[in-house]
């Protein structure tokens, strides 16, 4: 993959990750040939799953985790990814009545990411991800830009 020299498999632990679960090459990874590190964000997704919907437990000392951590993350990234909309949409200075909007979307993506159950309602998630399509489309795009 463009940006990543490590030849893997979808869904294994990338060959620099540490024990610790840090990354061994962070400071000079895009020397390495893993600049495609720098551009890749997941907006906490993992984070999420890791500390809130697997309570901290790690694949590594469990690895029969290691399924269900990847399936959930993969289900997490496209929420963590509206929250992250939604909060640049509040960040440009919207109208009351967006904001208020964004705010009940807000909820409604916390409450997806809540559990994993509620991160497999997929008509649930693709409401969300319409809701946020109209918002943004009445919103200033020069207000984005300077958010």
């Amino acid at each position: 993959m463009p940006g990543f020299a490590a030849a893997k498999e979808a869904g294994q632990p990338c060959p620099k990750l540490g024990h610790d679960g840090l990354c061994t090459i962070y400071a000079d990874r895009a020397e390495q040939g893993f600049a495609g590190c720098l551009r890749f964000e997941c907006f906490g997704a993992g984070q999420h799953v890791v500390q809130t919907l697997f309570e901290g437990r790690d694949w590594r000392d469990d690895r029969e985790l290691l399924g269900p951590m990847i399936e959930t993350f993969l289900a997490m990234r496209p929420v963590s990814d509206l929250a992250f909309l939604v909060s640049r949409a509040l960040a440009s200075g919207p109208d009351p009545d967006t904001i208020l909007r964004l705010e009940a979307l807000q909820a409604e993506l916390a409450e997806i990411a809540a559990s994993r159950e509620t991160l497999r309602e997929s008509a649930r998630i693709a409401k969300a991800q319409s809701d946020v399509r109209q918002v943004f489309a009445a919103l200033d795009p020069d207000a984005l830009r300077n958010s």
